[in-house]
């Protein structure tokens, strides 16, 4: 009997954020240790972070989050697979990141922390290119280290990878103070020619450095657009979500200097910017022009998107967004296919 060859793998490439989800990378759920230093407080630098974090972060400084806080540990862990076999049940093919070693756990400070959740800011796809990216906060640059399988796959794909250069470590509360270029996965939206880059006025992601740095990557084939934010946010897809060619949620709060032009006269489901930062009402994931996932506990804006003709899928996600990450953050696609 002849086999069946199977299909083949079909070359990375994202070109829209509303392209059909073919393959994507997911992160998965780690037992960091709280920072002991979180213990007086959190800085300042942190300030994007859900209420209830920055309330629960002191009391558990210095402990494992599995013993600050098991309950909440498990339903992450859970929440996370859960998106995993929902997508994985869809035929979209999934990745996951290496789990850390001890050894990378302990570099970049943090004392012990470290987290592989929200894949979507280590690495960046535009196109057939494949970014290693640059984090702002030392501890979340060693989440790259996990992610090398998947870039060394895509290479081999005819992926163009490439590294953005290691920033100099810094002390976690003055992120401010780093020296860039420094470019997070949850700024870029990529939207064909355009490209859509945040850049915050809190100093905790991306910067101008790293909308230059792109620029000359990607060359004049791309149209880059540096995208000013709010202090309260920390990456452009906090309030902002392209869930099909013409329509988008928003959330206007977090745009300093008004709504990108690329969307300012598209169709627009706004949110508050109190949903955006403790809900992350803004950060779904986009599974087809107008199909997404969005948190069960956003039911206004499941209605507002079904009126719209959107297919909506709500799971739960409560226990995932309290470290600041929501849909959009947990994943970080490979292949995107405009179309049906």
């Amino acid at each position: 009997m002849t086999a069946v060859p199977s299909p083949p793998t079909p070359s990375v490439k994202v070109t829209h954020d509303w392209g059909v989800l073919r393959e994507t990378v997911v992160g998965r759920v780690i037992d960091f240790t709280v920072p002991a230093g979180l213990a007086a407080g959190v800085p300042q630098s942190l300030r994007f972070l859900p209420e209830r974090t920055k309330e629960n972060l002191p009391r558990w400084a210095g402990r494992p989050w599995s013993q600050a806080d098991p309950e909440g540990y498990g339903r992450c862990v859970e929440q996370v697979e859960g998106l995993v076999r929902f997508l994985t049940a869809r035929g979209i093919r999934v990745h996951r990141p290496r789990a850390l070693g001890e050894s990378e756990l302990s570099v970049y400070g943090g004392d012990g922390f470290g987290s592989q959740t929200f894949v979507r800011d280590p690495m960046i796809v535009v196109g057939d290119r494949v970014i290693e990216a640059a984090l702002r906060l030392p501890p979340r640059f060693k989440e790259r280290f996990g992610l090398r399988p998947v870039f060394e796959e895509a290479e081999a794909r005819g992926a163009r990878c490439s590294v953005m250069p290691p920033p100099a470590p810094v002390p976690v509360p003055q992120p401010r103070t780093a020296r860039g270029p420094f470019l997070e996965g949850g700024d870029v939206l990529p939207m064909g020619r355009d490209i859509l880059v945040g850049t915050g006025r809190g100093g905790a992601a991306s910067d101008t450095a790293g909308v230059r740095w792109l620029e000359r990557l990607l060359g004049d084939e791309y149209r880059v657009h540096q995208v000013p934010l709010s202090e309260h946010v920390i990456h452009l897809d906090d309030g902002l979500s392209t869930v099909r060619e013409g329509l988008a949620v928003v959330c206007r709060e977090q745009f300093t200097h008004g709504l990108p032009g690329p969307v300012a006269d598209w169709e627009l489901i706004d949110v508050g910017l109190r949903d955006a930062v403790d809900l992350l009402a803004g950060n779904s994931m986009v599974l087809a022009p107008g199909e997404v996932v969005v948190d069960e506990r956003l039911t206004g804006l499941a209605e507002a998107l079904t009126a719209r003709d959107v297919t909506v899928h709500t799971l739960p996600y409560d226990a995932v967004t309290p470290f600041a990450g929501g849909f959009r953050c947990s994943h970080h696609p490979l292949v995107r296919e405009l179309g049906s």
